[in-house]
């Protein structure tokens, strides 16, 4: 069951990997704003068709706090971050994309750490500042540019959008309990989409871009793989893994976008964003393990805690 897990849980990340560079080819043609609106709407849709052929209802039992949790997670979690990654996209390499995304790790961190007072252990503090030197190592991609001058306003969107995907684990937490993280996919996806909606038809020159025979294989693949089936795969892969195994797994997600913005779009890396790169995946584990580690000491000692009431209780009755 776990090898099942581990191959659901890493076509995921491939799927991921390859919407980097998907990303990066459908921008050049259509609008990214355009873009993001058929991404969320038409992969919401056929997510939909999957529940309705599951039967799995898409409804749970909300209070009014779980609706504005699930309207800051659609808002300011999903839609606002996807559409700055996917501006950001049009504006910078796959390659960076890729590792930069894996700075929504320490957002997440941090934001648990602020709102919901958890406490941050030295390994996943250690984690974040290789995260951190091994991003500015790869926007560099050589020693001879100052880190200031690197980054452009691509990378800029890019990490604006893996803060706001980092945000979405507090409100996503108090509603995993509520409801299955399918549905709730689905709701995310729709209601982001109506958010965008209006925004679109404002926008001058959205449906100005011109058609090329590449948008015909590039845009479906793109809302498949990404908003659709890998939402699927992910939660399948989750049933047979623990949390912090399957995000552990998904740390490799920059290897394959640099594969496949190699073999696609012909990219290079340069020995910096080599080393770089290699610091930003075992930052990315060390965040993930270090606070896995924190969760299963947590959950033995409740585990001990219960053992010893029911010692206690067993003594009563005799």
């Amino acid at each position: 069951m776990k090898t099942k897990g581990f191959v659901l849980t890493l076509l995921t990340a491939c799927f991921f990997g390859l919407g980097a560079v998907l990303g990066k080819m459908v921008t050049g043609v259509l609008n990214p704003l355009l873009v993001t609106f058929l991404d969320f709407s038409i992969g919401g849709l056929l997510l939909g068709l999957f529940l309705a052929w599951r039967r799995i209802s898409l409804f749970a039992k909300f209070t009014r706090h779980d609706w504005l949790d699930l309207l800051l997670l659609s808002i300011f979690g999903t839609a606002l971050p996807a559409c700055s990654v996917i501006f950001g996209l049009g504006l910078t390499s796959a390659i960076k994309a890729g590792f930069l995304l894996q700075i929504q790790s320490i957002a997440a961190v941090l934001f648990v750490v602020i709102f919901l007072h958890e406490k941050l252990t030295l390994k996943q503090l250690g984690g974040m500042l290789l995260l951190i030197l091994g991003s500015v190592f790869v926007v560099m991609k050589s020693l001879q540019a100052r880190p200031w001058e690197a980054f452009n306003l691509g990378d800029i969107l890019i990490i604006l959008g893996a803060l706001g995907f980092g945000y979405a684990y507090l409100p996503g937490k108090k509603l995993s309990s509520k409801i299955d993280s399918l549905p709730l996919n689905i709701w995310k996806l729709l209601i982001g989409s109506i958010m965008i909606f209006p925004v679109l038809l404002l926008q001058k020159g959205t449906f100005n871009g011109h058609f090329v025979p590449m948008l015909l294989w590039a845009m479906p693949l793109y809302i498949i793989t990404n908003f659709c089936i890998g939402y699927v795969t992910l939660q399948a892969g989750i049933r047979y893994l623990q949390a912090w195994e399957s995000a552990t797994i998904m740390q490799t997600t920059p290897i394959f976008s640099t594969i496949f913005a190699i073999l696609m779009l012909g990219d290079t890396l340069s020995p910096l964003q080599i080393i770089g790169g290699a610091i930003v995946l075992l930052g990315g584990f060390i965040v993930v393990i270090g606070g896995a580690r924190k969760v299963i000491a947590a959950n033995n000692d409740l585990l001990v805690e219960q053992d010893a009431k029911a010692n206690v209780a067993r003594r009563q009755h005799m």
